[in-house]
């Protein structure tokens, strides 16, 4: 028999390990929502626990709970039997990863976890193990195989409670409207944080700003929205200080409501008093005022002249 080549055995334990995960999601039920709103309305903190290689997980886990708005630590359960047990609290959320469900380490700390009323829940690969019985929720990350050729080395059930972790995470993230903003305050020093904490000026649309005269006709503002694109006419009176805005979805029910586009005068259909944004401020300031007013681009303004416009396309292109 001739034997395998890198590539052939690289793809049989990639295809093992898809396998793993296919039957992973299928597996999900009840018990995944349960984990998920024990999560959401904790008003604590979650702790995360494992050996070996199941701590490896538990690190991630509690990193990407943080990074995705949920305070979660890890917390070696050796470390936990020697002192360190008391950053648990009472009524918060454990989440232990075991395969065997019999981890010594862990199962010693389950009647203190019971005491303190912590909520468990364990990713595990036996629903029937210790640690999955004293669970409030256990979650199922077994596998019928090990992607390693032997069925030894801890492999595809590593992957799969991983995947379950990210799951799990990025749903209460998800739930919790967790946004691009809040992603960049707990990565301040990252690439995405480091562009959003980039100011207004680095972003707006400097060039070919439709500004439209008050008295203008209907048509001529029609005429510069159209070629500019970017949602938005900024109307000004004859010293160039802006009186209004009018935007692509005004134009629509303008024309909607009237028949002849001449006989519309812009200065009575313009929006007064629009909101706007100094170029000084954050981006990720402006992404708030741009969200909590539902609006997609708005004027830039600085010392009563119109310096730009931002629009939500801008940022968004900024950060990608």
């Amino acid at each position: 028999m001739s034997k395998k080549s890198n590539k052939q055995l690289a793809k049989e334990i990639l295809n093992s390990e898809i396998a793993a995960l296919k039957r992973t999601s299928k597996l999900l039920d009840s018990t995944f929502e349960r984990a998920c709103e024990a999560i959401l309305s904790n008003k604590g903190k979650v702790i995360t626990l494992g050996v070996g290689k199941s701590s490896f997980i538990a690190m991630k886990m509690a990193a990407t709970l943080s990074s995705t708005g949920t305070a979660a630590l890890f917390l070696h359960p050796l470390d936990a039997l020697h002192g360190d047990v008391g950053v648990i609290k009472k009524n918060d959320i454990v989440i232990i990863y075991s395969n065997s469900g019999e981890t010594q380490e862990v199962i010693k700390l389950l009647p203190l976890l019971k005491l303190l009323k912590c909520c468990i829940i364990s990713i595990t690969g036996k629903l029937t193990s210790s640690l999955a019985r004293y669970s409030t929720i256990a979650l199922n990350a077994s596998v019928i195989r090990e992607a390693c050729p032997h069925n030894l080395a801890p492999t595809s059930s590593i992957i799969c409670a991983l995947a379950i972790s990210d799951a799990l995470a990025l749903v209460v993230s998800s739930q919790k409207n967790f946004t691009i903003k809040d992603f960049a305050k707990t990565h301040p020093e990252g690439a995405l944080g480091k562009r959003l904490m980039a100011t207004v000026s680095n972003i707006m649309i400097k060039k070919n700003i439709p500004l439209v005269n008050a008295s203008s006709k209907f048509s001529l503002l029609l005429e510069k929205t159209t070629r500019s694109n970017l949602g938005l006419a900024i109307i000004t009176d004859d010293k160039k200080k802006l009186i209004g805005v009018i935007s692509d979805g005004d134009i629509k029910r303008i024309m909607k409501e009237n028949k002849n586009i001449e006989s519309i005068e812009t200065k009575k259909v313009m929006t007064k008093k629009p909101i706007t944004v100094n170029p000084s401020i954050l981006a990720v300031e402006a992404l708030s005022v741009l969200e909590d007013n539902n609006i997609h681009a708005l004027p830039v303004i600085d010392q009563n002249k119109v310096v730009g416009i931002l629009t939500l396309k801008d940022i968004i292109k900024s950060i990608n």
